[in-house]
């Protein structure tokens, strides 16, 4: 084992949530940083380009490869869940699509869960200063961020056709679903520059001012958290086959993301103790609620044969029109190869009664049979679009847990998709009304046919086979380290691990609801919000 190495602070992840902590805390250059990143520092050409997230996804170099158990509803299928392992996390590999959240769900965490400063007053301003979108109202979008947002262009008239037929099918139209107003139809926004991915890597920590503060180690997988009785004091981590520890004067902060974080908290002995004892864990602290309350976002598509439109059926046969894509997106920096095929949404209530928005209709510029479980995408030889689905507020609990001692083994995850009675009525009243939005005249001189689950599908139990069969993740996962102000509560209000000291989790795991859609913003948003805590009371120690 090396020398020992001590800082001010340890971050484990390099992904949305640990990039903005990183450099959140070593910006003034007063304090000293490790971060810790079990991926390494990758710079393949897929990564910059949106449309290379279909290699990405399957390449593990740049993911770990997670699989649920096999799922009850969907078939007993185990569902691909793959998750960033590189630097920038998942920001480096997902779909760039920039959602700020339903401000009703933030709400509803101050009103259900006490959290009094992670209402939409509270955390709109952390959203508004991660990004930069200078096409928004400066009264609701942030101008000077260090993410750069875009809107995909060029608007093409099958894209415009899909969301006047949403209008026509009763959706209203919203030019900015993160500004004003949540609800409604648009043009879908990008965390990208000149049709280029911005992740957090690059946000973050290429334009870090004090590069010195922060000591970066890639290919580190931490193995544990260090403890002096109760406080957290290191992490001990390998790294090329290499046993380190490295010691933190101040705290420990855990961005692993909702399925690692976790992990390493059963690993450093904080979790069930009954599960801990069985592996032979020294039970540090109960805490039972660790690696529970797991949600994602179950994604159905809708596919359709089109006419009068150049689709990626027709493009990625084609070297000449791949090339006029390339072509395009290197000299305008826009085009179907800025996005990694959706293009526009529509968040939407199935039900008039409902108070929010409920579920998601997203369109894509190609269609294919769903075939990410197989490892490589095999597009339909016509031109097609398909018109994407899930619930937005998933109630259905899963979890994630050590089965064994080493951190290089999968944690066994459940996703629980559709135990749930409202995620079956959302999920079914989302296809319905993406039907609806496809009959209706704005798209009739497009649309030839639905090819999936094709006309005869009618009924609830029609669709919900269709579901079981080729329903998959959105990469959306929450809640497995759950804020709150009670005591079953994995972290406080503050994102302080309870029973522990100097330990806080800051990521996606600590969401105790889903914030309606894609959750890279929102993540993005609770690493700088951390930061600002833990200097805050470090500054009234």
């Amino acid at each position: 084992m090396s020398t020992p190495q001590t800082v001010d602070y340890i971050v484990v992840g390099g992904g949305s949530a640990g990039c903005a902590i990183a450099a959140g805390l070593a910006r003034s250059g007063k304090h000293s940083v490790m971060l810790l990143e079990a991926g390494k520092a990758e710079r393949k050409i897929w990564i910059r380009v949106p449309a290379g997230v279909a290699y990405l996804i399957r390449d593990e170099r740049v993911v770990r490869k997670f699989f649920t158990q096999p799922e009850p509803q969907l078939k007993a299928r185990p569902i691909y869940w793959p998750r960033g392992r590189v630097l920038g996390g998942s920001s480096t590999v997902n779909g760039m699509i920039w959602v700020h959240g339903d401000p009703k769900e933030y709400d509803l965490w101050r009103d259900e869960y006490g959290l009094a400063d992670w209402d939409s007053k509270s955390f709109k301003p952390y959203l508004r200063r991660i990004e930069t979108f200078a096409a928004g109202d400066p009264a609701a979008r942030g101008q000077s961020g260090p993410v750069n947002i875009s809107e995909y262009g060029p608007r093409q008239p099958l894209m415009n056709a899909f969301l006047d037929a949403c209008v026509q099918a009763g959706i209203p139209r919203n030019p900015d679903y993160n500004g004003a107003s949540y609800e409604g139809a648009g043009y879908l926004q990008l965390n990208t520059r000149r049709g280029l991915r911005v992740s957090a890597q690059d946000a973050y920590l290429a334009s870090l001012p004090h590069k010195g503060a922060l000591h970066l180690r890639t290919g580190a997988l931490a193995e544990r958290i260090l403890f002096e009785g109760p406080r957290a004091c290191g992490v001990e981590f390998r790294e090329g086959g290499t046993r380190h520890r490295v010691f933190a004067a101040k705290e420990v902060i855990i961005s692993a993301g909702a399925l690692q974080s976790p992990q390493l908290l059963e690993l450093s002995g904080i979790g069930d103790s009954q599960r801990l004892s069985t592996l032979g864990i020294t039970v540090r602290h109960h805490a039972p609620a660790v690696g529970e309350g797991l949600r994602d976002h179950l994604h159905v598509r809708l596919t359709y044969e089109c006419r009068n439109a150049m689709t990626l059926n027709q493009i990625v046969p084609s070297p000449w029109r791949k090339a006029l894509m390339a072509m395009r997106l290197a000299v305008r920096g826009d085009g179907l190869m800025s996005s990694a095929s959706a293009v526009a949404h529509a968040l939407v209530r199935t039900d008039p009664s409902r108070v929010q928005p409920d579920a998601k209709l997203q369109l894509h510029y190609l269609s294919s049979a769903d075939a990410r479980t197989a490892g490589k995408l095999v597009l339909d030889e016509f031109p097609g679009v398909s018109i994407g689905t899930f619930a937005l507020r998933p109630k259905s609990l899963g979890s994630v847990h050590i089965v064994s001692t080493d951190p290089a083994e999968s944690p066994a995850i459940h996703g629980n998709y559709l135990q749930h009675p409202d995620d079956v009525r959302s999920t079914l009243g989302a296809l319905r009304l993406a039907r609806k939005v496809a009959e209706q005249p704005a798209l009739k001189a497009f649309i030839v046919r639905e090819t999936r689950p094709g006309p005869a599908s009618l009924s609830d139990e029609d669709l919900l086979d269709y579901v079981g069969s080729l329903g998959q993740t959105s990469y959306h996962p929450i809640g497995s380290c759950r804020m709150g102000t009670d005591p079953e509560s994995v972290v406080d209000a503050r994102l302080r691990v309870r029973g522990v000291s100097c330990l806080r989790v800051a990521d996606a795991s600590i969401m105790p609801t889903m914030p309606s859609a894609n959750t890279n913003a929102p993540s993005i948003a609770i690493g700088e919000k951390a930061a600002d805590m833990i200097l805050e009371d470090a500054r009234h120690q």
